[in-house]
């Protein structure tokens, strides 16, 4: 008799279609997580590059606009230049600046323009300023202290009378270029710009014989060290060494051929308080003798002589 045997059913292999779909989807998940990743490392790169580099993002604003417009329009202004902007990451509280050209007489006109003015936020200024005698001083300045009784928020702080100073360099230093400044630790300090002046320093010593005048012009306060700080001559002139200091310059200069000179006080020169001279070799031993027998707060310090 026949049997008619019911097929076998072969069970499905372990990991079968759903096994299969279920790789495909953790590899599709891990593949847009991968991407997801890049991206964001992307971005973060980006970012970061933005934040070392300062990338400028700009803001512009109609309030600012209408500052631009009262300044170009004020008499003995020459020229305007403007930026308003963010900066990652944050890209907000944008930074409002303004670069001003304008003649000696136009200068108290700005200042007292922008400090009655309504834009709302404060600037960054910088403000060059040329002068009958053919001086040039270039003005920085931050805004002023929030709170500051009866100033607008885009009136400049330069940290001293800019504008008695602007007369007083105008008399007593003409044809230079300086840029007066306030440093970190206060201290009032006039530097030199100018991209190739004269060789040496002598056309400089204005500036020591008349410290005293730029001082009280400055509104600053007497009893102040200043220093002067450009290519060939870096001096602290501390209160009372006024005439002293122009003495030693003035020789060291005109008799000993000296065409450079540093002397340092609280910023080191590489690391080491000293006086640095470019001078002749033959005259070595009598400017270190000179420095020696000065009254100068520097007279103690080494001398250390470069190649001129």
């Amino acid at each position: 008799m026949s049997r008619t045997l019911a097929s076998e059913q072969t069970p499905a292999p372990a990991g079968g279609h759903a096994g299969r779909s279920r790789r495909k989807i953790a590899k599709r998940v891990g593949l847009s997580a991968l991407v997801l990743a890049v991206g964001f490392m992307i971005a973060a790169l980006v970012m970061l590059a933005w934040m070392v580099n300062e990338e400028h993002f700009d803001r512009p604003s109609q309030e600012f606009e209408a500052l631009e417009a009262l300044v170009e329009n004020l008499p003995g202004v020459d020229s305007v230049e403007k930026e308003r902007w963010v900066e990652a990451p944050t890209f907000s509280d944008p930074t409002s600046w303004m670069s001003v050209r304008v003649d000696e007489a136009g200068l108290p006109r700005l200042i007292a323009a922008v400090c009655a003015s309504d834009y709302p936020d404060a600037v960054l200024w910088s403000i060059r300023v040329q002068t009958p005698a053919g001086a040039e001083l270039s003005l920085h300045a931050a805004p002023a202290a929030s709170g500051s009784e009866g100033r607008a928020a885009a009136c400049p702080d330069f940290g001293f009378d800019a504008v008695g100073l602007v007369d007083e360099l105008d008399r007593v230093a003409p044809g230079l270029a300086i840029q007066p400044a306030i440093w970190e630790d206060d201290r009032f300090a006039l530097v030199g710009i100018e991209e190739e002046g004269p060789t040496g320093f002598t056309h400089l010593l204005p500036l020591v014989e008349h410290t005293d005048d730029l001082l009280l012009a400055a509104g600053r306060d007497a009893s102040e060290v200043v220093e002067i700080n450009t290519a060939n001559l870096g001096v602290v002139i501390h209160p009372g060494e006024r005439a002293d200091y122009l003495a030693v310059l003035t020789e060291l200069a005109e008799e000993h051929s000296v065409s450079s000179y540093w002397a340092d006080s609280g910023t080191p020169i590489d690391g080491i308080e000293k006086v640095q001279i470019a001078a002749p070799n033959e005259q070595h031993a009598a400017i270190e003798k000179i420095i020696r027998s000065s009254r100068l707060h520097i007279a103690g310090l080494p001398v250390h002589f470069i190649e001129q």
